[in-house]
C-alpha cells in the first residue's frame, strides 16, 4: 500500500511539472512585394534570411544551428538578468508571391512579450518595414500571427545608394560571420561586391553571382 501510494506521488510529481514547462512562443509575420513588384524573388527571401541571423547576433545570441538553403536558423543566448537560457528558431518561407516570417522562442522561464518583441523590432527594422495591426488570418487559426505593410521604404533589393566593396587580398566568403562557418566562395583581390547588411566586424555582401555570404571588415574598403 505504501509503495502504491508512492508511486502515485511520483506520477502526480511528473504531471504537475510537465504541466509547468513551458510551451514554445510562435509569432509569424507575413512580407509583401512592394506595390509595382509582383513577388519575392529569391534574394528577397535571402536578404530576410540574413536579416534575421544578424539581428540574433546584435542582440547577444550565438547561431547553434542554421541552413540557408532551407532559410532557419536556431538562435540561443543567456539572458542578462537571471542567466536563463532562451532560444528563438526563425524560419523563411516562400508563400506564393509572398514570403512568411515564423518565430518561435522558448526559455524555462520565458520573457515572450518583451523577448520577441526586442527581436521582432530589430529584425523588422532592419527590413525597414514595420507590422500592420492587420493578422495574417484569423486569431483561431493562426495565433500570434502579424501582418507586415511596408513604410516609407518598402523591402527591396535594389535600394539606391548601394555600397560597393573592393577586397584587398584574396579572401573567403563564409555563410555566416563566425570563422568557424562553411567557405561558401573564395574571392580573388580586386573583386567588388555589394553591402548588403553588417554584424560586428563582418559585413554580409552580395556576389557577383548574386549569392550573399559574410566577409571580415578588414579585407574589404569602400570603392571610392
Amino acid at each position: 500500500m505504501r509503495g502504491l501510494l508512492y508511486r502515485s506521488l511520483c506520477f502526480l510529481c511528473a504531471v504537475i511539472l510537465f504541466g509547468c514547462a513551458s510551451a514554445p512562443h510562435k509569432t509569424s509575420l507575413q512580407l509583401n512585394p512592394e506595390p509595382g513588384k509582383l513577388f519575392l524573388n529569391q534574394q528577397d527571401l535571402d536578404n530576410t534570411y540574413n536579416a534575421a541571423v544578424s539581428t540574433g547576433l546584435d542582440l547577444g545570441y550565438r547561431v547553434s544551428s542554421s541552413s540557408r538553403e532551407q532559410r532557419i536558423v536556431t538562435l540561443n543566448r543567456l539572458r542578462n538578468s537571471d542567466l536563463v537560457s532562451e532560444t528563438m528558431v526563425v524560419g523563411v518561407e516562400s508563400k506564393g508571391p509572398a514570403a512568411e516570417v515564423s518565430i518561435v522562442y522558448e526559455s524555462p522561464k520565458p520573457l515572450a512579450d518583451t523577448t520577441v518583441k526586442e527581436f521582432t523590432d530589430r529584425f523588422l527594422t532592419k527590413l525597414k518595414v514595420r507590422p500592420s495591426v492587420q493578422p495574417l488570418a484569423p486569431a483561431s487559426s493562426r495565433p500570434g500571427a502579424v501582418r507586415v505593410e511596408p513604410e516609407s521604404r518598402p523591402m527591396t533589393v535594389e535600394l539606391p545608394g548601394e555600397t560597393h566593396l573592393v577586397l584587398l587580398k584574396r579572401s573567403n566568403i563564409r555563410s555566416e560571420p563566425s570563422t568557424r562557418s562553411k567557405v561558401m566562395a573564395t574571392l580573388r583581390k580586386g573583386t567588388i561586391v555589394v553591402k548588403v547588411d553588417e554584424s560586428g566586424d563582418w559585413f554580409n555582401v552580395r556576389l557577383p553571382s548574386r549569392e550573399t555570404g559574410w566577409i571580415f571588415r578588414q579585407l574589404v574598403k569602400e570603392v571610392e
